[in-house]
């Protein structure tokens, strides 16, 4: 990072400085929240924002890439004649399923927007403000939201939804008694969407209690990778991957 964008990303006295690379001010800025339990906040990490993209790139298929490619997201109104496509664009671009860089849909956007704002406004204001010399900045103003899609498609915000949303859905795997690297591993599955997956898993591990006292991960990875179905196995090479940029 160059010396003038080191000074731009100086914060209030006394506090460190934030990194004008958004996935890592992004992380940073998750890892002070008072919503999110002590494991998440410890294993997050910017890499698995990488992993999480690389994933989700391998598993687009072609339809969905061209869609998301080829159609606008939405069309500004005011542009004359064209402008009334606008509602049709955004029709058709929901049709593409989810959205950006990390495959989001609009009830993880909604997510992060109920639980995790403060940290949303506070990484809008220092991409805007204190980094606002970089190319994607936006001068010294704070950033904005954008809307659905746009700000999951936009790659300096959607920076933050991916790390908010992959922060959500550890948060969600905590069970006592759970490992961190193990509440990171389901809940990584989880953002794959893979819920009801893991739950069959657990499951036919334990069936007494319905899976319920399954807490570790690796002998569900084991039961995935056996599986003969090939969704199963893809869920297992996620998860790894994505742990394993950690």
């Amino acid at each position: 990072m160059s010396d003038l964008a080191t000074r731009k990303a100086a914060t209030a006295a006394g506090q460190p400085s934030l990194s004008c690379d958004s996935k890592a001010a992004a992380v940073a800025i998750l890892k002070t929240s008072p919503t999110l339990d002590a494991n998440t906040k410890m294993v997050l990490t910017p890499y698995m924002i990488d992993g999480i993209i690389s994933g989700e790139w391998k598993r687009l298929g072609w339809r969905e890439w061209a869609g998301e490619t080829i159609l606008p997201s939405s069309i500004d109104p005011s542009i004359p004649v064209l402008g009334r496509l606008d509602l049709l664009a955004r029709k058709l671009y929901r049709q593409t399923g989810g959205q950006g860089p990390g495959q989001l849909y609009p009830a993880a956007y909604n997510q992060v927007l109920q639980k995790l704002k403060p940290e949303l406004d506070k990484f809008f204001t220092h991409m805007g403000v204190n980094c606002g010399g970089l190319r994607r900045g936006c001068g010294e103003v704070p950033l904005t939201l954008l809307g659905y899609p746009r700000d999951v498609i936009d790659p300096i915000r959607a920076d933050f939804f991916i790390a908010a949303t992959l922060a959500i859905k550890i948060m969600d795997a905590k069970k006592p008694g759970r490992t961190a690297d193990d509440q990171l591993q389901f809940g990584i599955g989880r953002y794959r969407g893979a819920f009801d997956i893991l739950a069959k898993a657990q499951r036919a591990i334990s069936p007494d209690d319905d899976g319920k006292s399954v807490l570790r991960y690796p002998p569900v990875r084991e039961w995935l990778l056996r599986s003969s179905d090939p969704m199963d196995n893809d869920v297992a090479a996620y998860i790894q991957e994505v742990f394993g940029r950690r």
